[in-house]
């Protein structure tokens, strides 16, 4: 593997032992994170600005008794990093108890997970540029005008604490999204690419994608109601990257989550979805590994949250488990869905009357005990009438529980890496498929382009 950018997993290591040995306090664990991160944007069909920086951060935790505090600083030399472990002292030694602290881990194993690519870790500005023209040269040819931004980031993170754990994860990523517009601003097509290796990305079919959505939507009449939707991987993905933060064992055992059980207790074991819909979250899955550790330090390993629609699993964070007197089990890192056989033309081709939407924008949370979501459709939605995209048509506002979205499942396509994050950055890995859902709930119509 090449050697990653940033601090070496020795020097990250030396900072840590550094700060430990600096610390006054009865425990203390020190997160780094140290590494590159570069952009390229793209604005009125040119290349507006590009750059890249190095950077090390490190966060601090002290803790006396219950009492804990923690303080970053981006200084590693020596003066600045005993006044960082001297200020996160006097702040924990004001902190009021927190009934929930545990006790810092102790030497942990982890699994290796990869997820450090030379092609992304050595991507050249110049390699980035030649991405950003294909997909200019495609929007002149079409006189439209492209817009589009590409995060490259590289680096190490790691954690270690005064109980003897130490553990490092060197990774990569790039997203990169592009919005093709008419140059009287009325139609707008969209697509993107998200993987830790640069080779994945396929800068070609994303202007194709954009470009062709441009020229083929714009704004026709069709009513709000609940329709068959057929969801691209992008608009499941912005979807689940809100749902997987809701396998927890704690909100459900509360009576706070959809999870919860009438009269108490969870229900881990009850098919809640249909049979198609399998979660899981896996460290070391490949083009969308993320560190196998937690930044506590707990270790992560391949779990599975729901397995042919029946929920098997729940997070269970560390105080929640003592209180269970069971194992605790990390939130995931990843989220992946299994994917299907079926084709986009095969859902097409199925569908009766339905919509085809691309992606959503301005997502917001409404309901935690049904899981439900409101936002916007974006950039390429499309009426299906008798088995074929007949006319391009307005956006929406969507309220919609993502339980009976995973309920009302009909066809399932490939699973691949997503952008599902709203501002255009590397995110969470996201591995979704297409989704032909019935009854999904375009409530308003919205006037956005």
């Amino acid at each position: 593997m090449a050697e990653a950018k940033g601090l070496s997993e020795s020097d990250i290591k030396a900072i840590s032992n550094r700060v430990i040995e600096l610390s006054q306090a009865d425990h203390c664990r020190v997160n780094i994170d140290s590494g590159w991160r570069g952009y390229t944007r793209v604005a009125t069909n040119r290349i507006t600005s590009a750059g890249g920086a190095d950077r090390t951060a490190v966060t601090i935790t002290s803790v006396f008794g219950k009492r804990v505090a923690s303080i970053n600083t981006n200084s590693i030399e020596g003066p600045d990093l005993e006044a960082a472990v001297r200020k996160s002292e006097a702040m924990a030694r004001l902190a009021p108890e927190s009934p929930e602290y545990m006790p810092e881990l102790g030497l942990q194993t982890y699994s290796p997970s990869g997820g450090y690519y030379e092609s992304t870790g050595e991507l050249e500005p110049l390699t980035r540029a030649e991405a950003a023209a294909i997909a200019i040269r495609q929007a002149e040819a079409s006189n439209q005008i492209a817009a589009s931004y590409m995060d490259v980031r590289a680096g190490t993170s790691a954690v270690a604490t005064s109980n003897g754990l130490f553990g490092a994860h060197a990774s990569t990523g790039v997203a990169y999204t592009l919005t093709s517009r008419t140059r009287d601003g009325l139609q707008s097509g969209w697509a993107g690419d998200e993987a830790n290796d640069w080779n994945q990305i396929e800068s070609q079919r994303v202007a194709d994608d954009a470009v062709r959505k441009c020229r083929d939507w714009r704004k026709t009449e069709l009513d709000p109601g609940q329709y068959t939707a057929i969801l691209e991987p992008t608009a499941v993905g912005m979807l689940m990257l809100r749902m997987m933060n809701t396998f927890n064992q704690r909100l459900a055992d509360e009576g706070r989550s959809y999870f919860s059980k009438s009269g108490g207790g969870n229900r881990l074991g009850e098919q809640l979805f249909d049979d198609r819909v399998s979660l899981r979250s896996d460290p070391g899955f490949g083009d969308a590994e993320v560190a196998p550790f937690t930044s506590e330090g707990q270790a992560r390993v391949a779990t599975n949250w729901v397995e042919d629609g029946r929920l098997v699993n729940l997070s269970r964070p560390r105080f929640w488990a003592d209180q269970l007197g069971e194992e605790p089990l990390p939130e995931p890192g990843n989220f992946i869905m299994a994917g299907g056989n079926d084709s986009l033309e095969d859902m097409i081709a199925s569908t009766e009357r339905g919509v085809l939407i691309t992606r959503f924008w301005y997502i917001r949370g409404l309901n935690p005990r049904i899981i439900s979501y409101t936002g916007l459709t974006r950039d390429g939605t499309f009426l299906i009438e008798n088995g074929r995209l007949s006319r391009p048509v307005t956006n929406f506002r969507f309220n919609q529980s993502l339980v009976e979205m995973l309920q009302n499942v009909e066809m399932v396509g490939p699973s691949v890496r997503v952008a599902a994050s709203e501002n255009s950055s590397v995110s969470t890995p996201i591995v979704v498929p297409t989704l032909k859902v019935s009854g999904f709930n375009l409530s308003s119509v919205s006037d956005a382009i």
